[in-house]
């Protein structure tokens, strides 16, 4: 798709890279890794696309990438990236492609560790992992307060075979108000890689958005940095990012309606008056949730318009009475724009009772992307 063919697009996502790059940035100059950053880039880029930011990020030479998936670390692989990829989710039959690929596996229990021992010796060469220490989230990593049953094991594995390249942790509650928690995990994980022989563990990271922002005290040797990037709040945040993605829909008809009127499925909102409703081209099918069923709006510039009735599939009606210059082709905004808009990503997350990745990363890849660069210039579109 080239950039004349947008008319004829009925919905779409605009991704503001320059703003993603400006993220990167402040969270830089907030946190103050030791030795760099490792953007999560995973679930296609939280949803607005992993390597058209990868691509932005680039020239800041970051320490390297996170993934969940293999396919993910295949992607950047075959897109030349040569920085450490680090998969945080291996599944056991995803370590030998992993190895393979010469990506960096999270390890995190001794029956992975094993697993990964008859891999390296199957491809005869030692193979980088980074160790993950459970201090309180409870979905993965060693107990932290267990090393005397897998450190031995541990370090015996990485004098022969393996490069320990890493060890981090994941706070549980880093976006909660309540310091304690996050102090008590930093505690504990301080308190584990203590015990290691010297010049043992490698890179220490523990830090993802909120915690970076908040507490640049835990941000260690690498900071892994997701949803600020991304324009999202972790919440509550002493510095705000830039918001990036701004999904977009154009009006597909506007008809005027009687009072008693009803909108959509199941009837479930009425007019109250004389009323004249817009169709949007958007749905639940692309992202746009069904949670905003009279309750969401949506923007025309400066303007807001209320959802009216269930959201559908692919289509959604808007109460435009009042704004008599929308009419079929018009264009809204129904995800982005400022932080304290009633269509911002917080705000919509909010208003469906969810959090904000779960709003980028649901946005459907039937939604072409279009790309902005830090010069402001547009990049092109991907579907």
């Amino acid at each position: 798709m080239s950039s004349t063919d947008m008319s004829t697009v009925r919905a779409w996502v605009d991704v503001d890279l320059g703003a993603v790059a400006a993220n990167y940035d402040t969270l830089v100059e907030r946190a103050k890794p030791r030795l760099g950053v490792m953007p999560v880039v995973k679930a296609d880029g939280y949803g607005v696309g992993m390597c058209p930011v990868v691509r932005v990020l680039e020239p800041k030479e970051p320490w390297g990438y996170g993934v969940a998936a293999l396919s993910e670390a295949v992607e950047l692989l075959e897109k030349g990236i040569a920085r450490r990829v680090v998969h945080f989710f291996c599944t056991p039959d995803e370590l030998e492609p992993v190895a393979e690929l010469g990506v960096a596996a999270a390890i995190g229990d001794l029956e992975a560790l094993e697993r990964y021992l008859e891999v390296a010796g199957k491809l005869r060469r030692r193979l980088p992992f980074h160790l993950e220490i459970d201090t309180g989230i409870g979905r993965a990593g060693f107990l932290w307060d267990e090393a005397d049953r897998w450190l031995p094991r541990v370090l015996e594995a990485s004098s022969n075979t393996l490069d320990w390249e890493g060890t981090f942790a994941h706070f549980q509650a880093p976006d909660e108000e309540d310091e304690g928690p996050t102090r008590q995990q930093w505690e504990r994980f301080q308190s584990c890689v203590a015990g290691f022989p010297a010049g043992v563990g490698g890179v220490l990271h523990t830090s993802a958005s909120a915690s970076a922002i908040r507490w640049p005290e835990f941000s260690a040797d690498v900071i892994r940095p997701g949803l600020f990037l991304y324009g999202g709040l972790a919440g509550g945040e002493p510095i705000q990012p830039r918001p990036v993605a701004d999904v977009k829909a154009r009006v597909r008809s506007v008809r005027d309606v009687p009072e008693g009127w009803t909108a959509s499925y199941g009837a479930t909102y009425r007019a109250e008056r004389p009323s004249r409703w817009a169709t949007l081209a958007i749905g639940y099918a692309d992202g746009l949730p069904r949670g905003l069923s009279n309750k969401g709006y949506v923007a025309f510039g400066d303007r807001v318009a209320p959802i009216v009735g269930r959201v559908c599939m692919d289509v959604t009606i808007v109460d435009v009475t009042g704004l008599e210059d929308i009419g079929p082709g018009s264009v809204a905004t129904v995800i982005g724009g400022p932080h304290d808009s009633r269509t911002s990503l917080n705000a919509v997350a909010e208003r469906c009772g969810t959090i904000s990745y779960v709003i980028l990363t649901g946005l459907s890849r039937r939604l072409p992307r279009r790309y902005v660069g830090p010069d402001g210039e547009f990049m092109g579109e991907r579907v």
